[in-house]
């Protein structure tokens, strides 16, 4: 299916503009103004069998950039959503370089998009850079599966901006502290933290607390600007003794004495999901969260894994034997201590024994037949997609169908491996 062209969409809406005499559009979607759903479909329709999201802006996409938000309209007709006031900026560091590049949305008012949960603030993941389009999304639902924290929904849409089908999107939950996300308490002092290496800063910031175990946060959320001056000093000084004296519990590698500062549950889940996937990043490279909540230091939510499972040549990422994340600041040491790993070997055999990657394989298959009519209009889009070497090099594949049987060797070799050194017999 060819995607939707401007020209289209100008009749489309001189059609509507006829019909609207009779039903209203309001800027702001209100469940209580009635609106013909199927006359927006038709002002908006569907690219493939999966959900749309039209975005409309003031100007050109190419004038949008990482820095600032600019005004868009968001029309999401299987949501309810019509017309619905936002703003809209480019996201990433190298995603954002690429030919299909991500972005963040941002409503004026909480809306719930596909029933997972109200808020302002929205991702648009590119799949640009992942063949089988499922990474991201296989990962984030491991997270959730097996997590009783705070992880990220997520759902596949197409996304037509302008009047133009700018592809197939991962849509997330963004990481924030929100009563449906990250629920912190802001009177309490609790803070969300991104975990990513002090060269990405130039080794100078302002915002960061860095900790003898060479891990390196950097606040989240609250972010300074949400402080004032002095509430961000107090924030920072609280942070450090805590986050301190956690890193040093944690690097005596005594059980009684880590498990008072840290959520045992949340560092086993988090690490049991990135060591699997084998994501490059998650050595706390970058795109690590952790988050202070009541006294407490918790792992998560997981979050970006288009070049995990064996989709980027470096390190030994690309082999489904071995290990990476455990020489990770913090987990370097948790993984000397014998009761950590008791308690890791028993949710590893627990996930196995309930079938959660023998779905993660049944997922595979499901979601590819979901994303048929997707996935072909995908990469008829952005053929340069699948012919990329940019991650892989000499080990890249060229076509969706070798690139997903690829992933689902992958998956079953890792799950060996691990089965090898993790079972508890």
């Amino acid at each position: 299916m060819k995607y939707l062209l401007p020209a289209v969409l100008t009749l489309l809406l001189c059609l509507f503009v006829s019909c609207s005499a009779e039903t209203e559009v309001v800027p702001d979607y209100d469940p209580t103004v009635k609106i013909d759903m199927e006359e927006i479909s038709q002002l908006y329709p569907s690219v493939t069998d999966i959900p749309v999201i039209y975005i409309d802006l003031d100007r050109d996409l190419w004038h949008v950039d990482k820095e600032e938000y600019v005004p868009a309209t968001v029309t999401a007709p299987e949501s309810g959503i019509v017309e619905a006031e936002a703003r809209l900026k480019g996201r990433g560091n190298a995603s954002w370089n690429l030919p299909q590049k991500p972005y963040n949305i941002k409503f004026h008012s909480d809306t719930d998009f596909f029933g997972m949960g109200e808020a302002k603030s929205w991702v648009l993941i590119t799949l640009f850079y992942d063949k089988t389009l499922l990474r991201n999304y296989l990962t984030l639902n491991l997270a959730e599966t097996i997590s009783s924290g705070s992880e990220m929904d997520c759902r596949f849409v197409d996304v037509v901006i302008n009047g133009e089908y700018n592809g197939l999107y991962l849509l997330t939950e963004k990481i924030e502290d929100d009563k449906n996300r990250v629920d912190l308490s802001k009177k309490d002092g609790d803070t969300l933290f991104e975990i990513e290496q002090a060269f990405r800063h130039n080794n100078l910031c302002e915002n960061c607390i860095p900790l003898k175990s060479g891990a390196h946060l950097t606040f989240k959320d609250p972010e300074p600007e949400d402080l004032t001056a002095e509430e961000f000093i107090d924030r920072k000084n609280a942070m450090t003794e805590f986050l301190s004296a956690a890193d040093a519990a944690i690097k005596s590698k005594d059980y009684e004495q880590f498990s008072t500062y840290i959520d045992v549950e949340s560092f086993i889940n988090w690490y049991i999901v990135n060591e699997f996937v084998k994501n490059y990043d998650s050595q706390f490279v970058t795109s690590c969260y952790c988050y202070v909540k009541e006294g407490k230091l918790f792992m998560g939510p997981c979050w970006d894994y288009d070049t995990c499972m064996g989709n980027q040549d470096v390190a030994t990422c690309m082999d489904p034997k071995g290990f990476h994340v455990r020489i990770a600041p913090w987990f370097v040491s948790l993984l000397k201590s014998d009761e950590f790993c008791s308690l890791l070997y028993s949710r590893w055999n627990e996930l196995v024994s309930d079938g959660v990657f023998d779905n993660m394989l049944l997922s595979i298959d499901e979601q590819t037949e979901y994303l048929s009519q997707a996935s072909a209009v995908q990469f008829e889009r952005w053929p340069d997609s699948l012919r990329s070497t940019d991650l892989r090099g000499r080990n890249a594949l060229f076509t969706y169908e070798e690139e997903l049987e690829y992933l689902k060797s992958w998956i079953s070799q890792r799950v060996e491996f691990l089965n090898s050194k993790w079972t508890i017999e």
